[in-house]
């Protein structure tokens, strides 16, 4: 029901309903209740997105990522995926994105990021939980926490504790224990023969990733085969991580004579391909996660055989919708949106 149809039911103008609507005064007793008669007869919900234009309201969302510059291009797209979407579809409503970035090797440095982002005026967060224990932390300690989003990952402690405090609106990211134990299917798949099959983190301290590597050794304790190592490095600076990946691969392989496959439970599958193709190790299958440019270079190249991607434009562009819906028309949402587990082989990429 409209204003205009209770006007015409209750026999008053458009403006008399309006002041009652809104509880602006000046209208007689018995006329208010005649029009509130009509209004309990037949209802009337208020168009939530026209009192927000007619508002003019200014939603300013704060986004905490990794540097851009990390992450060879995947936070990026995740960042383009919100961005793009607030002067694309939200561009008529005043929403907008403000960054702040953290470097992921460093405490400090997220924390001060953090503080930033909660001590401005944004009216809503989207934040990549990456550094999971300085992150739960952070939300832990957090007075008067605004609304916020988990894209990427999600934090161990809140799947585990319902009721813990300032728990996220919602989580949007892939179930990371199945995208793991399917890239364990694929590795050995692509291997084609009973061995050794490694997984790498190169992050240990990223929930999604602990749990790529628990479902990919999952996958391989049914495998009478085959062995499964799981190696977890140290956080660094991605200079001195190509250093470290190196001296891993080199222990590995010497320690080792049959190594079948390795995954990479992150985007820098590309640094164990390149150590691969270098030193011109043949048959082992080489997996790992986030279609960016450099990983569907090497996957046309056949030097990464399979990819899995987690879609991070559009985790960036559901993350921003979904506070959208929540602050125009006050929507509960999902606790959980999952993101598919998109496989890619050089035979399906695009021309």
């Amino acid at each position: 029901m409209t204003i205009t149809e209770i006007a015409k039911l209750s026999g008053f103008s458009i403006a008399t309903v309006d002041r009652v609507l809104h509880a602006r005064g000046h209208v007689y007793p018995e006329t208010e209740a005649k029009i509130r008669a009509v209004i309990d007869q037949h209802g009337y919900q208020p168009d939530a997105l026209a009192q927000h234009l007619k508002k003019h309201v200014q939603s300013k969302i704060g986004i905490l990522l990794p540097s851009l510059s990390s992450g060879s291009g995947y936070w990026n797209k995740l960042f383009d995926g919100a961005q793009n979407y607030s002067k694309t579809e939200l561009s008529s409503f005043s929403f907008s994105l403000h960054p702040f970035f953290f470097d992921r090797n460093d405490d400090k440095s997220l924390s001060s990021s953090f503080d930033a982002l909660t001590q401005s005026d944004c009216n809503a967060y989207i934040i990549a939980p990456v550094m999971q224990e300085k992150m739960c932390e952070l939300l832990l300690q957090a007075e008067n926490l605004k609304p916020y989003c988990l894209v990427d990952t999600s934090i161990k402690a809140f799947e585990n504790n319902q009721d813990a405090k300032n728990k996220p609106l919602s989580v949007i990211t892939q179930n990371p224990y199945n995208a793991g134990f399917l890239a364990g299917k694929l590795t050995e798949l692509l291997g084609k023969k009973s061995g050794t099959y490694a997984v790498i983190e190169i992050y240990g301290g990223a929930y999604n990733q602990n749990e790529r590597a628990r479902g990919f050794c999952a996958w391989f304790s049914q495998r009478n085969n085959c062995t499964v190592t799981h190696i977890i490095l140290e956080n660094c600076s991605i200079e001195k991580k190509k250093e470290l990946i190196a001296k891993t691969l080199d222990n590995l392989f010497a320690s080792r004579s049959d190594i079948a496959g390795i995954c990479t439970v992150s985007v820098e599958v590309q640094l164990v391909a390149d150590y691969i193709a270098q030193h011109g190790i043949a048959g082992v299958a080489v997996t790992g996660f986030d279609l960016i440019d450099e990983n569907e270079r090497l996957l046309r190249e056949e030097k990464i055989h399979c990819l899995i991607d987690q879609e991070p434009m559009q985790q960036g562009k559901i993350a921003l919708h979904t506070l959208f819906r929540h602050l125009v028309f006050n929507e509960v949402p999902q606790s959980k949106i999952d993101i598919p587990i998109d496989i890619y082989f050089k035979e399906n990429l695009q021309p």
